[in-house]
């Protein structure tokens, strides 16, 4: 380009010359490369794995044995090329990578579960009005729930939490189709799904557990752990003074976690940032409490069939275990 152009010029006509010569190289798709697949069976081991904890539970939970579930976390990892759990004490939790995967591998299954079921199930639509326990419904029910929600999309579930006599007395009322109850035994006209220890918990070097009288908080009057909690402390001859009704169970934990009382729990359900008390503490044993299903006798529909028959398995495949011995000399 000649020197003796104006400036102005030459500005305009070098990125004219350097776009002409410039040399454009488009991405290129590879005809030869594979197609990489996931397989949905690989990916629900996976979620089993990270719901339960454990293989031995996925296992359980999808009808195969431990080592299937083992061999298909292998495929997983070595397909995505990334190590999806750790190893935490005697549990398995979500590494980095696993946690990053976890809501896609559960829309991939919600989507096969999808397609299956709207090309095969049958054409089942309801509501099922369902009670459970305050006590329980967030440590047992989220992925039960979820689970049945994917089998049976066009059946609505409507919730109601309340104590186990009051379910027990809207059951009998018809206002609930069917209910789960915490209780110390199992009636005859009830199935019992699991037997669960019942713990102290509270503040484990707090004041609370060395006063006298022990302060002991409740939910609410009908309390069903509250009579197994006093015949403990009747029987170690422990004096005991009762704290509350608090009302639900943010304020129970938060009385807890202010050392102003303690209280009991099934051991299943007691929330990662709150102590169990253990017999180092010199608190009596409790005995084991029960989760029981209920349903209604008079002429139960398909989706309060479905639905029944959906929380036995459930259970069963993530919850069942034997009841531990106890020794309350």
């Amino acid at each position: 380009m000649p020197k003796n152009l104006p400036l102005v010029k030459r500005m305009f006509i070098m990125p004219c010359i350097m776009k002409a010569n410039a040399t454009v190289t488009a991405p290129q798709n590879d005809i030869n490369s594979p197609l990489r697949n996931i397989d949905v069976a690989v990916a629900r081991a996976f979620v089993a794995t990270a719901e339960t904890g454990s293989m031995t539970a996925a296992a359980r939970l999808l009808n195969l044995t431990q080592g299937a579930i083992s061999q298909q976390i292998k495929r997983f990892e070595d397909l995505l090329g990334k190590s999806l759990f750790e190893r935490e004490h005697r549990h398995l939790i979500l590494s980095a990578e696993g946690e990053r995967l976890m809501m896609h591998a559960r829309r991939l299954i919600a989507l096969n579960d999808e397609i299956w079921s709207l090309m095969s199930a049958p054409e089942v639509e309801g509501v099922v009005r369902l009670g459970v326990p305050h006590d329980i419904v967030r440590a047992f029910m989220p992925p039960i729930l979820r689970s049945f929600n994917d089998a049976w999309p066009k059946v609505r579930i409507d919730l109601v939490c309340e104590t186990s006599p009051d379910l027990k007395t809207l059951l009998a009322d018809g206002e609930i189709d069917l209910t789960l109850t915490t209780e110390a035994d199992t009636p005859a006209h009830a199935e019992r799904l699991l037997s669960e220890d019942l713990v102290w918990i509270g503040s484990q070097n707090g004041r609370a557990l060395k006063e006298n009288p022990l302060p002991v908080a409740i939910n609410c009057p009908k309390c069903t752990f509250r009579a197994a909690m006093v015949e403990a402390l009747e029987r170690d001859g422990r004096d005991w003074r009762m704290i509350g009704p608090v009302g639900n169970n943010d304020t129970l934990f938060a009385t807890l976690e202010a050392d102003l009382a303690v209280t009991s729990s099934l051991r299943a359900t007691v929330p990662s940032h709150i102590d169990i008390l253990g017999p180092e503490t010199g608190l009596p044993p409790l005995r084991p409490f029960h989760v029981n299903l209920y349903v209604r006798a008079s002429n139960p529909d398909i989706p309060q069939q479905e639905l029944a028959s959906h929380i036995r398995d459930q259970f069963h495949r993530r919850y069942a275990r034997p009841v531990p011995l106890r020794h309350t000399g």
